[in-house]
């Protein structure tokens, strides 16, 4: 049986001292993150800044996120759904506060309340 020895054996499972890890060394290098954290408000800007091609009567069109998600919302609120409304008129609010401009204005249109000229036909000219 080997006497235990003041020098270190190297051998199957024992690297030698030079190749091993440090305390605190990290085996797996790559993992470590290189680029800056992104904030959330980072996140959401990129997402609703991303433009995505879709599909509407046929054409192919680029909208940005934000533009999908509020067409599909509005949809549904004149569709009758209250819950698209209340989200909807979340979106407004927040879309307002991002723009230094004072944001979008949202105005509800009937065209039944609207009066025909006398030389209109069918709301035509």
């Amino acid at each position: 049986m080997n006497t235990p020895s003041k020098k270190y054996d190297v051998g199957y499972c024992r690297p030698p001292e030079h190749s091993k890890w440090k305390k605190g060394q990290c085996g797996n290098p790559a993992r470590i993150r290189k680029r800056p954290v992104k904030s959330v408000a980072t996140m959401v800007d990129e997402f609703f800044a991303r433009e995505i091609e879709i599909v509407e009567d046929g054409v192919a069109l680029r909208r940005s996120g934000f533009e999908i998600i509020y067409l599909q919302l509005s949809k549904k609120a004149m569709a009758g759904n209250t819950r698209a409304l209340k989200v909807l008129t979340k979106y407004s609010d927040f879309a307002a506060s991002r723009d230094p401009k004072g944001g979008m204005k949202v105005e509800w249109i009937d065209d039944d309340t609207s009066p025909i000229k006398s030389g209109e036909k069918n709301g035509c000219l």
